[in-house]
């Protein structure tokens, strides 16, 4: 095979009809997540991860059979880094908390 012949079949499908499709098959395995988040900044990161998802899958030979589990795998890996960020984030609330308390809390005499 030349080398032309090589990068011919490197390249990413067509854009237009599979394109579309590509999108709508993101938004109908989307929905039923977004449904279920009632976080606004959350919902913005799922958005983002779907987008990065499609991209990802457009650059494959088959992006429409790609994109259901390239998505739930981003899917959960941006739900998990939520998580530990809300964890994070409710300990450092907890410890802001212990700090004011001590110091209203009058020293022991």
């Amino acid at each position: 095979m030349s080398m032309i012949g090589t990068i011919e079949m490197l390249h990413a499908p067509v854009r237009g009809p599979v394109e579309s499709q590509l999108e709508q098959l993101k938004e109908k395995l989307l929905r039923p997540v977004l449904q279920k988040i009632g976080n606004s900044e959350l919902v913005k990161e799922l958005v983002w991860t779907a987008n990065e998802a499609a991209a990802l899958a457009w650059l494959t030979v088959c992006p429409i059979l790609v994109l259901p589990t390239l998505l739930e795998e981003k899917i959960h890996e941006t739900l998990r880094r939520w998580e530990k960020q809300e964890q994070l984030r409710r300990r450092e609330r907890c410890t802001r908390a212990q700090i004011q308390f001590h110091r209203i809390q009058p020293a022991p005499t």
